[in-house]
């Protein structure tokens, strides 16, 4: 989410310092740059890094992301395979980002809502003009190409219509003679299709009604149609359109309208009082394509390419890096002594001789105990990487008790132990029979992790039910998760749909279980020995 407010605000300065340099530019030139812009708003940047166009284009970019510190970096990539979700509570900040991204969905789901009522409302103003106006036969000699009908609305002139284009007039302006420039002026942004641009307008300053720049955007934006329609109306009518304009922008009105956020978008000639003067002094002005605008408009574009290639290496530059991290990770001497140690004292680990199991778990709690604590990560990673060992040779002797006690040892009160070691818990409490202590542990480990649990973690959750004899809840914790190919749960759901006497959901299941466990009644597995990376290095 940094990567694409980031980028989407730095090419919107970028082209607002541009259209900023192009005052004396052809209004439609700015225009098409501003909507750009605005366009650049409903461009997902975070995500084109996956596209092969970027590949390579480290050395035009920089990384967005240092920034924000990732501090996902600071976890051996073993454990971010494994539980990418969890950190130490002290990491609370990386739990908080993806909450941006609810609030962001919120904000544009609303925004979506109040294009809606803008829709509504202008579907409204114009049966209500249907009603209060009449046509124009007396108007039949301008040579116009759209119907022209007379109201009672406040502004002098004004054109709707996506598909039935329509000018409307305020009565008054029949007698007035600025009708012909009013006129023209209405035409000429139907003929360039402005009608359309201005409902694009409105849709995006519907959505990014939050967004101070978008806002701002869309301002200049609207204001450049009219400059543009005052344009190519002054080569058409000469003088007589700039004075018609003047007289009739200028003069005091009896009654003035108050626009307000929730207007529907219409096409019309009057404007605050500060951009009419503008629009006035502008026609004075030739407007011509000179190629120091283009040269402009080309260093803009080129700009905002590379502000926009940067979010590569904001995604893949810095995976990159954290990669490298992870792989070769620098550790002190101090931390390698006491891996060393550790392994040495947990020799009889992968053996399956109980008498050579107890010597490694009695090994690894003494070299615990005489162990000089480290600092920063290394601590926490010696501390979680020994328990886990320990937590693998306890569940092989089956002694879960044993795990309950080593996890009071390692983890102390306040001592922010990593989430996801819940599992090992709640896994204990299952063995033990206290399962509604593993559903504690669980269901906090879910509160944590925002509802997402992992596959093994709501299988272990949905077990704890199932023992509880709470077939409902356990049911909805294994279709809460993404696991299609997840043998361990389909078995739990058969053994539920048994418990249910769901034969058809029994039936459905049954070929994605082993033949073991497809019988009646249904029999649940056997829970597994957790793994440790530290095995591997024995």
């Amino acid at each position: 989410m940094t990567d694409y407010l980031f980028t989407s605000t730095l090419i919107s300065l970028c082209i607002l310092l541009t259209v900023k340099g192009l005052k004396n530019a052809p209004a439609r030139l700015n225009f098409y740059l501003l909507m750009i812009a605005l366009a650049c708003w409903f461009v997902p940047w975070q995500y084109l890094s996956q596209l092969s166009f970027f590949e390579g284009a480290e050395r035009y970019t920089f990384n967005v992301a240092k920034i924000v510190p990732d501090i996902k970096v600071l976890i051996p990539e073993d454990l971010q395979t494994t539980t990418p979700n969890t950190l130490l509570s002290k990491q609370s900040i990386w739990d908080f980002v993806p909450s941006l991204n609810n609030i962001f969905i919120i904000l544009l789901i609303s925004g979506c809502g109040l294009f809606l009522l803008r829709m509504g409302l202008y579907v409204k103003l114009i049966k209500t003009l249907y009603i209060n106006s009449k046509p124009s036969p007396e108007l039949k000699h301008i040579k116009n190409q759209y119907p022209i009908r007379l109201t009672t609305h406040t502004e002098p002139a004004f054109a709707t219509g996506l598909i039935k284009p329509v000018i409307w007039l305020e009565s008054s302006m029949v007698n007035r003679e600025e009708l012909n420039s009013v006129i023209q002026h209405e035409a000429t942004h139907l003929q360039q299709g402005d009608i359309y641009w201005t409902w694009i307008i409105c849709f995006t300053e519907s959505v990014f009604w939050w967004n101070p720049i978008c806002l701002k955007l869309t301002s200049l934006a609207r204001e450049q149609l009219e400059l543009s329609c005052d344009e190519l109306c002054m080569e058409k009518l000469k003088d007589k359109y700039q004075l018609d304009l003047a007289s009739l922008l200028l003069k005091k009105q009896n009654v003035t309208s108050k626009n307000n956020f929730f207007t529907p978008p219409l096409l019309n000639i009057a404007h605050s009082k500060s951009f009419n003067i503008q629009r006035i002094k502008m026609l004075n002005k030739e407007k011509t394509m000179k190629s120091k605008y283009l040269v402009m408009v080309a260093a803009a574009m080129s700009f905002s390419a590379l502000a926009a290639a940067q979010i590569v290496d904001g995604n893949t530059g810095s995976k990159q890096q954290s990669s490298k991290t992870s792989q070769v990770p620098v550790k002190s001497e101090a931390y390698n002594q006491q891996l060393a140690q550790l392994l040495k004292s947990a020799a009889g680990a992968k053996s399956d001789n109980p008498e050579l199991l107890n010597q490694a778990a009695q090994g690894i709690q003494q070299w615990h105990l005489n162990r000089d604590k480290l600092t920063g990560f290394e601590e926490a990673e010696i501390k979680l990487q020994s328990f886990r060992l320990l937590n693998h040779i306890y569940s092989k002797l089956e002694q879960y008790e044993d795990i309950l006690s080593a996890y009071e040892k390692w983890y102390e009160p306040g001592s922010n132990p990593p989430y996801f070691l819940k599992n090992s818990l709640a896994t204990a409490y299952i063995q033990l029979g206290r399962y509604e202590l593993a559903v504690v542990e669980l269901e906090d480990l879910s509160k944590q992790l925002e509802g997402k649990l992992h596959v093994g973690s709501a299988d272990n959750l949905a077990l704890a039910y199932i023992y509880l004899a709470d077939y409902d809840k356990a049911l909805k914790t294994l279709e809460q998760v993404d696991a299609k190919d997840d043998v361990y749960g389909n078995i739990l759901k058969y053994y539920v749909y048994d418990k249910q006497n769901n034969r058809k959901k029994m039936n459905e299941i049954k070929s994605k279980i082993p033949d073991v466990f497809a019988v009646t009644p249904a029999l649940l597995p056997q829970t597994g020995i957790p793994d440790s990376q530290l095995l591997r290095m024995l």
